[in-house]
């Protein structure tokens, strides 16, 4: 009996023990822009589970929150319980929890911390120069994930079959090549002119091109306008009335409510298409067999500041909040995102391009691959996903008077007009 009650004793000390073992594991909040079952979710949901195989006394609670991630990550910081992890775009990161201090500075982490099962620390495995780009008041917000490089996607066949040669590398050369296209009685340019951002990339990569990357980026801000006095504003306006004026868009495009057109360019309705690198996934179940993705950049300008490998991007990527308890334990799981395995899924599964060095492209890739290795810099894409760029400004100002010009309904010159004048009245608005 004794013997019975000592065994007893020690099971309820045992289970006791248990109990107070399991209420010591740590728990880690993941709050993602992605839906579950898309690719993208499937592969950090994965990397996730293999890092929690490696720290079993932790445990990452997933909120897959899809494109309501900011209103459910208010909610969450409003009630007192913000998320360890947001999954969003880099710029979105800043203008929420960046701007508010909300928001774990990830650049001594990146300088100090070695990269999954590597010598270098993570910040070496990225290009030089990468994390200029998302450095805002000398502090980086998120570790980007994946990225998106935009180009001009054709289709290899369909070319051929045009007798076409050369892809164009300057304007001159791209204007020829939408005039012998349109000569065949095929759409030279196609669009999806219901998404006002992608309106914007015609002005936008011109501007740029004209004036020096981020030249556009630099006038949105300029607070007494004067920057939008410079002529290659005026002059990327006049190409797109150009190539409006010469039909050289696809017919109709103004009413395309997407993914209208880019199902159409990818059925041979067109051929150009200027986009970023996501959009094979996209139109992967609409092409024939036989379809052959090609890319190339954006063509150069006549006296131009701007290079033609210089290139937008937009990257996916993860903060950590400051309201975190364990950064170091948080910063770990992050940096698995970025190990090579996982970002040679990325791309293989959901075709996106690599945010490391040394990790090869799917064969659909090998133009864009050629491509990035000539590139020269990379400026600020105008997506205006919310918070590419002043966001309030894109809807009220830029995004309307850029596509009366596309549309046909305002001159060049009055856009440049309006836009100064309704920059400076914006911007005294904000004082």
């Amino acid at each position: 009996m004794k013997a019975f009650k000592w065994v007893l004793c020690l099971l309820l000390i045992l289970a006791v023990a248990s109990v107070a073992f399991a209420q010591k594991k740590t728990t880690l909040v993941y709050l993602s822009k992605w839906s579950e079952g898309e690719v993208t979710q499937k592969i950090i949901d994965d990397t996730i589970e293999a890092w929690i195989k490696d720290n079993p006394s932790v445990n990452v609670e997933r909120e897959w929150a899809g494109r309501g991630v900011n209103a459910k990550l208010m909610a969450m910081i409003q009630a007192g319980t913000p998320p360890d992890f947001y999954d969003e775009d880099p710029k979105v990161i800043e203008e929420s929890i960046g701007k508010a201090g909300q928001a774990l500075d990830l650049l001594p982490y990146l300088k100090k911390v070695k990269a999954y099962q590597s010598d270098k620390a993570v910040i070496d495995t990225f290009s030089k120069g990468f994390f200029n780009m998302i450095t805002f008041r000398g502090q980086v917000n998120c570790l980007p994930i994946q990225q998106y490089l935009t180009s001009f996607w054709y289709d290899k066949t369909l070319w051929k079959t045009l007798g076409m040669g050369k892809t164009p590398d300057t304007w001159a050369q791209f204007l020829d090549s939408c005039a012998k296209i349109k000569g065949q009685n095929l759409a030279p340019i196609v669009m999806d002119g219901g998404v006002n951002f992608y309106n914007m990339y015609y002005f936008s990569h011109l501007a740029d091109r004209y004036e020096g990357m981020n030249a556009l980026l630099t006038a949105i801000y300029d607070k007494d306008g004067s920057d939008w006095d410079k002529p290659g504003f005026l002059k990327a306006q006049k190409n797109v009335k150009e190539l409006r004026d010469k039909g050289y868009f696809i017919k109709g495009f103004e009413g395309y409510q997407f993914p209208a057109g880019q199902i159409d360019w990818a059925q041979r309705q067109g051929v150009f298409l200027l986009i970023h690198s996501y959009m094979p996934i996209e139109v992967k179940d609409a092409k024939p067999d036989d379809f052959v993705f090609g890319s190339f950049p954006f063509p150069s300008v006549p006296g131009g500041k701007g290079q033609q490998y210089q290139l937008t991007s937009v990257f996916g990527g993860v903060g950590i909040l400051k309201a975190t308890k364990n950064p170091d334990l948080a910063f770990d799981l992050l940096k698995r995102m970025v190990a090579k395995d996982v970002q040679q899924r990325f791309a293989e599964e959901a075709l996106n391009v690599p945010v490391i060095m040394d990790v090869p492209l799917p064969d659909i890739f090998s133009d864009l691959a050629a491509i990035m290795k000539k590139q020269t810099g990379t400026f600020t894409d105008y997506s205006g996903g919310p918070g590419q760029f002043e966001p309030e400004y894109a809807q009220k100002i830029m995004y309307p008077l850029n596509q009366d010009v596309l549309f046909g309904k305002l001159s060049p010159e009055d856009f440049v007009k309006q836009v100064k004048a309704k920059s400076i009245e914006y911007w005294k608005s904000k004082k």
